[in-house]
């Protein structure tokens, strides 16, 4: 069992599960933006959580991705690189 940060243990359901971003855009002009994230054992069910979860928009196009695979160039708190 893994500690959770507040001190109250916890169990995963699945021990491979991993974080995906979803992204998706309206029109095929606009750029894809961030809509949340999954959390999901593999990339089949990321991607039926990530179609239900946000499917409250119309949405031309929404793709998923493993969140490891996001590299961060800056964060909240931390200045742009000149």
């Amino acid at each position: 069992m893994s500690a959770h940060p507040t001190g109250a243990g916890y169990r995963r359901v699945h021990e491979r599960v991993r974080e995906y971003e979803v992204f998706a855009r309206k029109a095929r002009e606009e750029p894809l933006r961030q809509v949340g994230s999954v959390v999901a054992p593999d990339e089949d069910l990321a991607a039926a959580y990530a179609r239900a979860t946000y499917d409250e928009e119309r949405w031309v196009e929404m793709a998923i991705v493993p969140r490891e695979c996001v590299t961060v160039l800056w964060g909240p708190g931390q200045e742009a690189p000149e």
